[in-house]
């Protein structure tokens, strides 16, 4: 386990300090969670996280396959809200603890799907999802085989497209849908939404020295956190749901 106990965790921390000074975070933007303004869920969790070892975020934000390629390149320190399975995929580093826990659902009109049976319901049918998701390649979807798949740029275009009936199912993290329904005031009369499943996400690091020393203070840090009740606040001030066993050490 890579969080940090007792006297040594605290040497370990003391060290780490004087070494590093900052950690350049680049992140899609998302309602709620990273803010252009710098607020949101994710971005407070991660000052949280490294102002007490005096250590800066820095933030920019760019699509989540440009977010990759920049940490590939090592020109950037983390991207956020990563799953575990895509992160060793490209071969990023992640650490012990999770950032958040995330619902993805979907989305889908009564009218051209009349009865749900969870995952499978998906098999041979036409979706959407945010450009650089891939959830055609995700192993939460093995064995499902989608019969038409399109990736776009805003969660506009794929409303448009489900309402029109071009597409069966809108696919997207449970939290951008309640946001985005809330603030557009969508009617929902005619559609449906269902979550598909619950997974950890984490903040994924580049792969190096620096980034490893980054993880050590990061899952020592977010364990007092957590331990304080800090970490539930935040997720109750930006209307995250809060599950303590992520964070619950094994």
């Amino acid at each position: 386990m890579a969080a940090l106990q007792g006297a040594g965790a605290n040497r370990l921390l003391a060290a780490e300090m004087a070494a590093i000074h900052s950690i350049a975070v680049v992140t899609p933007a998302w309602e709620g969670q990273t803010n252009p303004d710098g607020s949101g869920l994710f971005f407070e969790i991660v000052r949280r996280v490294y102002e007490p070892a005096d250590i800066k975020m820095t933030f920019s934000f760019a699509p989540w396959k440009r977010a990759q390629k920049l940490l590939a390149a090592q020109k950037a320190d983390a991207m956020l809200c990563v799953w575990r399975e895509d992160a060793l995929s490209e071969g990023q580093l992640i650490p012990y603890f999770p950032l958040t826990v995330e619902h993805t659902a979907a989305v889908f009109r009564k009218d051209r799907i009349g009865s749900w049976s969870g995952r499978q319901t998906l098999d041979g049918r036409t979706a959407v999802w945010l450009r650089g998701y891939d959830f055609h390649t995700s192993q939460l979807l093995a064995g499902i085989r989608l019969r038409e798949w399109i990736e776009v740029d805003d969660p506009e275009t794929a409303w448009k497209l489900l309402s029109q009936n071009r597409y069966e199912i809108y696919i997207d993290a449970l939290i951008d849908l309640e946001r985005y329904i809330a603030s557009q005031r969508v009617d929902m009369a005619p559609f449906r939404m269902e979550i598909l499943w619950r997974e950890n996400t984490y903040v994924a690091f580049a792969a190096t020295e620096k980034s490893r020393r980054l993880m050590e203070i990061y899952d020592h840090q977010i364990q007092e956190l957590f331990k304080s009740g800090e970490l539930k606040k935040l997720h109750e001030k930006w209307g995250a749901r809060f599950y303590p066993e992520a964070w619950q050490t094994r």
